[in-house]
């Protein structure tokens, strides 16, 4: 004890720069450092990730012995259905409160996704829906988005890919996709920017102009019959008198024509039977948005990757495209993965509040361009760097993920803690080390293995809202209950 406690001292006492012995620097690690390096020794990443899913799993005979008395006077059969209903919604109580994995919402107002989740549950036989998932690296080829896709259309309905850009530079998970001919790509923002003379991008942030002639190619990376879509809408604007598009699937081939210049169109085809495969083949000139592969009824998840990006792109987007898009699409929820490329260059406070004061500003651009849709926005994952030879998480990571979580929540959007689930302060370093390995050497982006872990996580904790509105909403006997419940919110 007298060790530590002299160690605790001198970690406490001992300058933060370091003091000079002429030959060295010698430093010393904080009190803090210390115990959050101890928190994370022995802990994988795997052992962690199954805790936490064990612990979004309901368990029965958690009330306290206050909560038993009051259940203990009533007869046996009226005792059974208490305990499990203030047992299930403890648990509720439990994870909305306090679990790592929930989903923090502004005003602490828990019945936020509820009109979405009802919407949700009714997509089997409504007009799809559209989940749309910007992000910056991180979700790029399809990472996290696919697995959110996959398991969505798995429980709501919806067939297909969701939106796909006119040229797609990235590989994608999902699909292989060739073109040929006249088409220029430009992005508004990250490393592979290559700005228009225009802020017209679209709902992809991204836009491929045609001038002459052009063909897209697509086709299945793998069998899929939920990759298979049975409608497919193409978004242009500033098209020519004579710009059409001709779409060959099978042995069919239909041209559709706008027949006449259009500042913005949705140009779409009802295909006979759902398809994975097809070749649309433009003539003209006009600007390209992308194109939409979906289903009439259910739900996709569309997967916009920005390289580089911090989420800031959103107000330099053209908002008669951007909204009339999203409009065409049903879009009813915005997912923004956004806040690590920002971290190299958050040295103070000062600069936290800057990036927080920018990220709220973008999100009020689409709660304003989308206002039937919710928004979540999902902080960085965890990521080390080296100080002084040892790898560390980034200084001003934890306060910058604070910062955007008040974002969130000061301008009506939910927020969810990507580096809390991952087990929070050098967690990375576990999940590079996990066998087989979660993350990349970099120590910044997920492998497809984590990736699809953390979207696991993020996929229970959403669906658990979804059992807990249910539940509210049982027409039971155990109305009586939830009168009560409902007086108490």
């Amino acid at each position: 004890m007298s060790v530590m406690l002299t160690l605790a001292l001198v970690c406490h006492f001992f300058p933060k720069e370091g003091i000079d012995a002429g030959f060295a620097t010698l430093k010393f690690p904080s009190v803090e450092d210390v115990f959050k390096a101890e928190e994370k020794k022995g802990i994988s990443a795997e052992t962690h990730i199954k805790e936490m899913e064990e612990s979004l799993r309901i368990k029965h005979d958690t009330l306290s012995p206050e909560e038993m008395k009051k259940i203990a006077v009533q007869d046996s059969v009226e005792r059974a259905d208490s305990l499990a209903y203030h047992d299930t919604l403890k648990f509720y109580h439990d994870f909305i409160r306090k679990h790592p994995a929930r989903i923090y919402f502004p005003n602490n107002d828990s019945m936020y996704l509820r009109p979405l989740m009802v919407a949700l549950d009714k997509q089997r036989y409504k007009k799809q829906m559209h989940i749309v998932h910007y992000g910056d690296s991180q979700i790029e080829g399809d990472r996290i988005s696919g697995y959110i896709r996959r398991k969505f259309q798995g429980k709501f309905g919806g067939n297909g890919p969701g939106l796909i850009p006119a040229i797609q530079p990235i590989p994608s998970a999902a699909l292989q996709q060739t073109y040929s001919g006249n088409l220029e790509r430009y992005i508004v923002d990250g490393n592979l920017a290559q700005k228009a003379q225009h802020n017209r991008y679209g709902a992809l942030a991204q836009v491929s102009e045609l001038d002459g002639q052009a063909s897209i190619a697509v086709s299945p990376r793998k069998e899929d019959a939920r990759g298979k879509f049975s409608e497919v809408k193409l978004f242009v604007g500033n098209t020519s008198d004579d710009f059409s598009a001709s779409l060959t699937y099978k042995d069919t081939f239909e041209t559709q024509a706008t027949g006449k210049a259009e500042a913005y169109a949705c140009v779409s085809w009802e295909l006979r039977e759902p398809i994975d495969e097809f070749t649309l083949s433009l003539k003209g000139k006009a600007e390209i948005y992308g194109l939409s592969l979906g289903s009439e009824y259910g739900v996709t998840v569309d997967n916009v990757p920005l390289r580089g990006s911090s989420g800031t792109f959103f107000t330099k987007l053209d908002k008669g495209v951007f909204r009339a898009m999203h409009k065409d699409l049903n879009t009813k929820l915005v997912l923004m993965e956004f806040g690590g490329n920002v971290m190299p260059v958050i040295k103070s406070q000062k600069n936290v509040d800057s990036y927080k004061k920018t990220i709220a500003t973008n999100i009020q651009y689409v709660k304003n361009m989308c206002p039937n849709a919710k928004i979540i926005l999902i902080g960085p994952a965890d990521m080390s760097i080296k100080i002084d030879g040892k790898l560390q998480t980034y200084p001003w990571l934890e306060e910058n993920i604070e910062g955007m979580k008040q974002a969130a929540l000061e301008n009506g959007a939910a927020f969810w803690n990507m580096y809390e689930v991952m087990g929070g302060y050098n967690s990375m370093i576990n999940w590079v080390s996990n066998k087989p390995a979660w993350a990349a050497s970099d120590y910044i982006h997920f492998t497809p293995k984590g990736a699809n872990r953390i979207a696991e996580i993020f996929v229970e904790s959403f669906m658990l809202y979804n059992d807990y509105y249910r539940f509210l909403s049982k027409p039971s006997k155990w109305n009586k209950n939830k009168k009560e419940e409902k007086k108490k919110r």
